[in-house]
């Protein structure tokens, strides 16, 4: 076998060896884009489950206050704060367009404040 003919077959070798590099290459890419597309899946049926849980959540407290607040009354509270703190900013907000600001802001805070926390005490 002659220099050139050993060059050749080197040179196939190499070709070959190139060829199955890019076919594991090309594998690969497609197993990553694949487990790319299940982890969005996985991601989309997890919200899904945690809108479900919400949506329990809230009929729940709506539709049986009194269990609500019997079964989960340090979350009960913590709903009544932020209402609370809800109230308070809408009647910031409403009080930026009144001349008697300062007064009635105070007024608005305190009374959205009160009935809140009544609200969940009851």
């Amino acid at each position: 076998m002659g220099f050139f003919d050993k060059v050749k077959e080197v040179a196939g070798q190499a070709g070959e060896k190139a060829k199955e590099g890019f076919a594991v290459a090309k594998d690969k890419a497609q197993d990553f884009a694949e487990t790319t597309k299940q982890k969005a899946k996985i991601a989309e049926a997890e919200k899904g489950i945690k809108d479900i849980y919400t949506s329990i959540g809230k009929l729940l407290f709506e539709q049986f206050p009194d269990l609500a607040k019997e079964k989960f009354p340090e979350q009960i509270g913590k709903i009544g704060e932020f209402q609370g703190a809800i109230e308070a900013a809408k009647a910031v907000i409403a009080s930026l367009a009144d001349d008697d600001k300062p007064k009635k802001v105070e007024e608005g805070i305190v009374e959205k404040v009160e009935e809140a926390a009544e609200e969940v005490t009851e």
